[in-house]
């Protein structure tokens, strides 16, 4: 009998951690109870809310390689998955470090390089993305997150205590935003991609990142797309039970595939 085990690693973007999962998780767990899911936080949030962020996603995955090393087994079969910015730096971690993990899933990503400008951010959120940026007042620049993430006018109501109450425990400086954002703004693939299997998942109703650019992520990096049509940027806000049948899904098709070679 085959011994090797699945793994899913997940990380959340931009000013995210792993407590802004909310129900994803749970759902993902029950789609799919023979894997393991790990949790991780990008430096300069979550648990290491208190570093600094590295202004560079080369930095930062070794920053969180060297702290998840021992918890990652190449002798079994490893997934990373990760959205928005968070993406960008799945995907140097597997173009760095090849032998760390055995597939790709990322979730509204942008690239440098691949997309345009007006292409990653789109210019009706560029004042919002400022204003997060700038602001002090934790429970504005909150409000201003999940207007940017949910296309669904409920979820304020639905998620500011709670983001509230994550950002008093383990609260985001301002300096740590910039440095996640600028990492994000600088890192460019130069034409590399990963030599794994790969799900680039995007929403049709996303109002920061274009279509198009999902496009051509697509193009460049191969491998699989699924569309949503009408979620935004944070599909696992805006659509968790979705995201977790699609992630479970096929997940399990790429383990089973690793199993039949």
């Amino acid at each position: 009998m085959d011994k090797k085990k699945l793994n899913i690693y997940l990380i959340r973007g931009l000013t995210r951690e792993s407590g802004h999962w909310g129900d994803f998780v749970n759902l993902l767990e029950s789609q799919l109870p023979e894997a393991k899911i790990h949790l991780m936080d990008l430096p300069g949030s979550g648990i290491y809310y208190r570093i600094n962020a590295p202004s560079s996603l080369k930095k930062m995955v070794d920053f969180m390689r060297n702290e998840m090393i021992d918890k990652i087994n190449p002798e079994e079969h490893n997934i990373i998955f990760a959205t928005s910015l968070a993406g960008m730096l799945a995907t140097e971690w597997t173009i760095s470090y090849k032998n760390d993990f055995d597939a790709l899933i990322m979730v509204n990503s942008s690239f440098k390089g691949l997309c345009s400008t007006n292409e990653r951010v789109n210019k009706s959120v560029r004042g919002d993305m400022l204003r997060i940026l700038l602001t002090k007042n934790i429970k504005k620049r909150e409000r201003l997150i999940i207007k940017v993430n949910s296309n669904k006018s409920f979820m304020v109501d639905k998620l500011l205590d709670t983001w509230v109450s994550i950002q008093k425990k383990r609260k985001m400086s301002r300096i740590n935003i910039f440095r996640q954002t600028l990492a994000g703004m600088r890192y460019n693939l130069n034409g590399e991609k990963p030599q794994i299997p790969i799900l680039v998942i995007g929403s049709k109703g996303d109002r920061m990142v274009s279509p198009s650019c999902i496009e051509k992520l697509h193009k460049h990096f191969g491998g699989d797309l699924i569309w949503h049509p009408t979620s935004g940027h944070g599909l696992p806000l805006d659509e968790p039970e979705w995201l977790s049948d699609i992630v479970a899904n096929w997940s399990r098709e790429s383990f089973n595939n690793i199993k039949k070679k």
